[in-house]
């Protein structure tokens, strides 16, 4: 009985491999990363081909930021960037949401390139250390010579002056916090820098303002009840204060995620809406996305996640026998494991 069920996971992977290779050769190739390098994959999606590439969406596109993208081969937008590139140098504010790996972080920092310097900063906000480090190493070889990244996170806390002297500044919001909790000279050069803002980004919002989900006939009066209780998170205090303290008109306000929810865009414009200059009061953050998805209604989905166009759906069909065979072996393989 135990060499029948091998047989027929045997068989069942066989046919598996069988059925999806045909697929593999014909499958597109997908614009990933932080550019696409296929010209063919992004126009496909709706991108300027690498004619036009990133110049004919930024024509402002520094010097610097041109030759570093083109010393590691991106010469074409993927599709959010493509979606997101112009709208953002204009001065909108935005929701980007696309997958993994499609590009969101460049598309918010090229944009962001010609208005920013030490006196018109760039903040992003990160919900790990890591990935504020990795943004921060995004940001530095696109900036013009003589202009600076500085870090804040936990075990990374800059000089007074680094923070002042910085174009972009990424940070954890936790580590924000608690430097702004402290007195002293770190704390004034942090409070100077969100008086000096240009754009502010939060990078996987849905982490940054989280929303504890409630379901049940009482659902509504547990939330009322856990937003009024509940204390802020940093990224909201971090964001109120920044919006408090900078007076710019031209303020902008950018957040991405892979898994835009509902609920976290309307906390965030919560937070917008008590703006005390009322820059965004009926004006909410747009929401973009690649442009294969910009005709499909996800606005019901509560934390939807746009799939990559090269996903391929195949199915399988096997015989009733070699499905019960393959369905009690990997049952009596899970049972053993457990």
């Amino acid at each position: 009985q135990a060499l029948a069920r091998s047989m027929a996971l045997l068989a069942f992977g066989l046919a598996c491999v069988a059925h999806l290779a045909p697929h593999r050769s014909a499958r597109p190739s997908v614009a990933v990363g932080h550019g696409s390098r296929c010209s063919a994959a992004a126009t496909a999606a709706g991108a300027p081909d690498g004619g036009g590439g990133f110049r004919a969406l930024l024509p402002s596109l520094p010097a610097a930021a041109a030759e570093s993208l083109s010393a590691r081969g991106i010469d074409t937008p993927t599709p959010i960037q493509a979606a997101a590139l112009a709208r953002i140098d204009a001065g909108e504010s935005l929701l980007l949401h696309a997958e993994t790996g499609s590009g969101k972080s460049l598309a918010f920092l090229l944009p962001a390139l010609r208005h920013i310097s030490p006196r018109s900063k760039l903040l992003l906000i990160a919900p790990t250390r890591e990935l504020a480090v990795q943004l921060a190493a995004e940001a530095s070889p696109l900036l013009p010579a003589g202009e600076t990244v500085a870090i804040l996170s936990v075990g990374s806390a800059p000089a007074p002056r680094e923070v002042m002297a910085a174009s972009v500044l990424a940070c954890t919001s936790e580590a924000m916090a608690e430097q702004l909790a402290a007195s002293g000279a770190v704390a004034s050069s942090l409070d100077q820098a969100l008086c000096d803002l240009r754009l502010v980004v939060l990078d996987e919002i849905d982490c940054l303002l989280p929303v504890e989900a409630f379901r049940g006939p009482r659902a509504e009066r547990q939330r009322r009840a856990a937003n009024r209780d509940a204390a802020p998170p940093p990224a909201e205090a971090l964001l109120r204060r920044a919006i408090e303290l900078c007076g710019s008109r031209e303020l902008q306000v950018v957040a991405a995620s892979a898994t835009l929810s509902r609920a976290s865009r309307n906390k965030l414009g919560r937070v917008l809406r008590a703006d005390p200059l009322g820059r965004w009061y009926g004006n909410p953050p747009a929401v973009v996305r690649p442009a294969q998805l910009s005709s499909s209604d996800l606005s019901a989905v509560p934390r939807a996640v746009p799939p990559p166009a090269s996903i391929r759906h195949s199915y399988v069909r096997l015989p009733l026998r070699t499905a019960r065979f393959a369905h009690v072996g990997t049952v009596a393989h899970e049972r053993a494991a457990a």
